[in-house]
């Protein structure tokens, strides 16, 4: 593990869910919204909020977008009923790049960090309106289609 002086910026993938002051961007595997403006803090019950090597602690992103798409269409049967969001609650799926900092952990397929905030998103489908939303509530830049490779 490592403290980072320079953000690391990797893709993941969330859920845009409606919260109670507008759409949020939620996780795709745990129950966790992210709040907007703030950075989102990794909370673990044995090592806290910093991400340790031998356990799968820490905000997670993919170091390639095609990573973070596939890591999207696996099921959720192998996640604990209690830890799963279903993504059947969402508004839109959203994905994008992400910076991390704080302690982390790198691995050979992407990173795990203390603290991360969505840098820019894509919505899966094309919604204007939505995409508006998502932009003013969290200050990043979001696109209603995603990147074209």
């Amino acid at each position: 593990m490592n403290v980072v002086q320079e953000p690391l910026l990797g893709w993941r993938g969330w859920q845009v869910v409606e919260g109670r002051h507008g759409p949020a961007l939620a996780s795709w595997w745990v129950d966790a919204v992210w709040p907007a403006r703030r950075p989102l803090e990794a909370r673990c019950g044995v090592h806290g909020s910093r991400p340790a090597a031998h356990h799968a602690c820490g905000i997670h992103a993919f170091s390639a977008r095609d990573e973070a798409l596939a890591y999207l269409h696996r099921t959720h049967d192998s996640v604990p009923l209690l830890f799963c969001r279903r993504p059947q609650r969402a508004l839109a799926v959203a994905i994008g790049r992400v910076s991390g900092w704080g302690r982390a952990v790198t691995h050979r397929r992407g990173w795990r960090s203390e603290f991360a905030y969505p840098y820019d998103l894509f919505l899966l489908e094309r919604d204007d309106g939505l995409a508006r939303a998502v932009a003013d509530r969290y200050a990043v830049d979001v696109s209603a289609l995603p990147p074209i490779r």
